[in-house]
């Protein structure tokens, strides 16, 4: 009998309450960042010349930037992003042509492919600036081109 109401006792008294004040704040951390990286996205988006929302919807954003490239079909490799393991090398291509589209070298190429709501934060919130000869015609800061 003692051994059962041995194991019975609870011994986590004011540990609720501190587990749940930690939780709060790794939650709130994260809807921060979040949001963040959501400006992040409409800024890049808005340098490019593109409505920014389209920077925020899911799909959209990886069809847009293949378009505003102009250098891969926008919808086969929107596909390919789909795709388990062929994945990695359509965003790979992702990260390749948003570099691009602002004149950045390898580096930047990298940053995108391997931490890509950081350097998107970076890149739209930073200095900066799209380059309307990388663009394709037609879109964004082009519009007027085609």
């Amino acid at each position: 009998m003692d051994l059962i109401s041995i194991l019975a006792q609870d011994s986590s008294t004011d540990l609720g309450a501190g587990g749940g004040a930690l939780m709060a704040v790794i939650v709130f951390a994260y809807l921060a960042l979040l949001v963040l990286m959501l400006v992040g996205y409409w800024k890049v988006f808005t340098k490019i010349g593109l409505p920014g929302w389209m920077g925020i919807i899911p799909f959209v954003n990886v069809y847009m930037l293949f378009k505003a490239r102009g250098q891969r079909e926008p919808v086969v490799w929107l596909i390919l992003s789909l795709i388990p393991c062929i994945n990695i090398i359509a965003m790979w291509f992702l990260a390749n042509d948003t570099a691009e589209l602002f004149g950045k070298e390898f580096g930047w190429k990298l940053f995108l492919f391997l931490i890509p709501g950081l350097s998107h934060i970076i890149l739209g919130l930073g200095s900066a600036t799209a380059v309307p000869a990388n663009i394709a015609p037609g879109v964004g800061l082009n519009e007027r081109m085609a």
